[in-house]
């Protein structure tokens, strides 16, 4: 009989313990949530705002691969940090495509110096590094559809705020970025290519004046990467010469990167020189409160402008030299004098 009761109690002991667990299991879920919440809050209206006056571009990336981890792990227990994760993605991309840039002025040197194995080597890395930029772009992109859901031709998705438009714009451009990306890691991740057509249509829902030209500029690169997206009589470089002047006006340029990213894919050396000149030209006037999105512009014009030095003389653009080329003291006389900037 002892026996008996000693049993029960210890199965209902049992029971208490599991149902205890259960509940404390519960409360951690919710404990977790809010702390999510509160992060991705935090994330939201402190933490981008405050790491979009820095012009510092590895250590936004560096950030974006140390945290991203940790804040999208909040959307498991109901979270939902999606419009973040369009944001932070994009910035741990540029982490992997300087690397990339890195390897593919090793890969020109080698050539130019004859070592193939070298070369095929630093190809190799720039291929794999690229395909990692896509990736996190790609991701980028994804996460904001996520946040706004897929719209039809002719619509717009419901954007509450500036925070929410810029979300758009960011993760948008990052759509076209991982499809180059992608392409220069020979397509490694598969990004699809219909993404170029739906930016094009989705920068339409933004307001070209507010956001520094950078709208219309992003639908005229589209349109010089696939002219068949183009509209009847439209002129790209018209369009990307007038984002580049709205973002000198605004003090953030990413209008003047878009337009020598497009010179640079299509091989127009003239505009290419034109829009990398303008740019150094400049600088001033900028815009504290996004030194972030202009120095992500001028992280791009950098690495194009490095591409060009390199391989034509095997060495970066000289320090102080970006707006500069080689050949600029044989072309123009002596007002510029490279040497001074070696």
């Amino acid at each position: 009989m002892g026996s008996l009761s000693m049993k029960k109690m210890l199965r209902h002991s049992g029971l208490a313990l599991v149902g205890s667990a259960i509940l404390a299991l519960q409360g951690c879920g919710v404990v977790y949530k809010a702390t999510g919440d509160v992060l991705v809050s935090f994330g939201r209206s402190e933490m981008l705002p405050y790491m979009m006056t820095y012009d510092d571009v590895r250590m936004a990336c560096v950030t974006g691969e140390a945290q991203t981890p940790l804040l999208m792990s909040f959307e498991r227990v109901g979270s939902d940090p999606s419009k973040l994760g369009a944001m932070v993605f994009t910035v741990a991309a540029t982490c992997a495509e300087q690397i990339a840039l890195d390897a593919e002025l090793r890969y020109m040197r080698s050539v130019k110096d004859g070592r193939v194995s070298e070369a095929q080597d630093a190809r190799i890395e720039q291929k794999r590094w690229s395909a990692i930029a896509a990736n996190r772009q790609y991701k980028a992109y994804n996460y904001m559809m996520q946040a706004f859901g897929e719209v039809k031709d002719g619509e717009c998705p419901n954007m509450n705020n500036d925070f929410d438009e810029m979300v758009w714009l960011v993760g948008n451009i990052s759509g076209v970025q991982s499809l180059l990306n992608d392409g220069a890691s020979d397509g490694a991740v598969g990004v699809p290519r219909d993404i170029a057509a739906k930016v094009e249509r989705n920068m339409k829902c933004l307001d070209n004046d507010q956001w520094w030209g950078v709208p219309r500029g992003t639908r005229a690169a589209v349109w010089n990467l696939l002219p068949m997206l183009a509209p009847p009589n439209a002129d790209a470089w018209a369009e990307l010469e007038a984002s580049a002047k709205a973002g000198f006006d605004s003090g953030i340029r990413l209008g003047s990167a878009l337009y020598a990213m497009s010179a640079f894919s299509k091989g127009n050396d003239e505009r290419l020189r034109q829009a990398i000149r303008d740019y150094a030209a400049n600088d001033e006037g900028l815009n504290p409160d996004y030194a972030m999105l202009d120095a992500i512009a001028g992280f791009i014009i950098q690495g194009i402008s490095d591409r060009e030095w390199t391989e034509n003389t095997g060495k970066r653009t000289p320090i102080g030299g970006t707006g500069t080329f080689w050949d600029d003291t044989a072309s123009s006389g002596p007002a510029i004098d490279i040497n001074d900037l070696l």
